[in-house]
């Protein structure tokens, strides 16, 4: 990877330490993203034209393509079944 994708040289990356690499790593992440992000506004303007059915179409961007972390939503049932365990444990624990 540090030879390939980061453009470093064969012994400097024999010479790096784990914390530069990681620091290089994330770096490329998030440069990565940048493209990501850039590839998906043409891509979402592509898609919104004229010539679709709104009713068809995604509500937003990241229902169009997701790029980041998934984060899940608590419910109203999955809320009530963890009260219900965290009472169970206080009364439990007295």
């Amino acid at each position: 990877m540090c030879l390939g994708e980061f453009g470093l040289t064969y012994d400097y990356t024999y010479e790096m330490n784990w914390a530069e690499f990681c620091i290089r790593l994330y770096a490329y992440n998030r440069m990565q993203k940048k493209e990501w992000l850039k590839f998906r506004e043409v891509a979402w303007a592509s898609t919104i034209g004229p010539h679709l059915d709104p009713k068809r179409l995604p509500k937003n961007k990241e229902r169009f393509m997701p790029l980041g972390e998934k984060v899940s939503e608590i419910t109203e049932e999955m809320r009530e079944r963890i009260n219900q365990v965290k009472d169970e444990y206080l009364k439990n624990k007295k």
